[in-house]
C-alpha cells in the first residue's frame, strides 16, 4: 500500500484557507466571532474554518450565515421582550 501524502493535503488547504482569508468579509468575520465568543482569533478561525468547511460553505458565507442568526435571535428575543413587557 502506498504512502499516504499528508503534507500535499496540508499544503493544499493551507492555500484554501489564505485564498478565504484574503477576502475582507473573512478577516472581519473571524475578528467579529472572536470577541463575541471570548476566545482568540486563532481559536475563532479553526472553529469557524471547520464548520464552514463541514456544512459545505466558504469561510465568509457561513460567518455571514452565523451572522445571520444572531441578528435573528436577537430580534426575536427583543420582540420577545417587547411581547412580555406589555401583558
Amino acid at each position: 500500500m502506498p504512502d499516504y501524502d499528508f503534507a500535499a493535503t496540508v499544503r493544499e488547504e493551507v492555500q484554501q484557507l489564505r485564498r478565504e482569508l484574503a477576502t475582507p468579509e473573512a478577516a472581519s468575520a473571524v475578528q467579529a466571532m472572536a470577541q463575541r465568543f471570548g476566545v482568540s482569533e486563532g481559536e475563532a478561525l479553526a472553529v469557524l474554518w471547520r464548520a464552514s468547511k463541514r456544512h459545505g460553505e466558504a469561510l465568509a458565507v457561513f460567518a455571514s450565515e452565523l451572522q445571520g442568526q444572531f441578528e435573528r435571535e436577537a430580534a426575536e428575543t427583543g420582540a420577545g421582550a417587547a411581547t412580555g413587557a406589555t401583558h
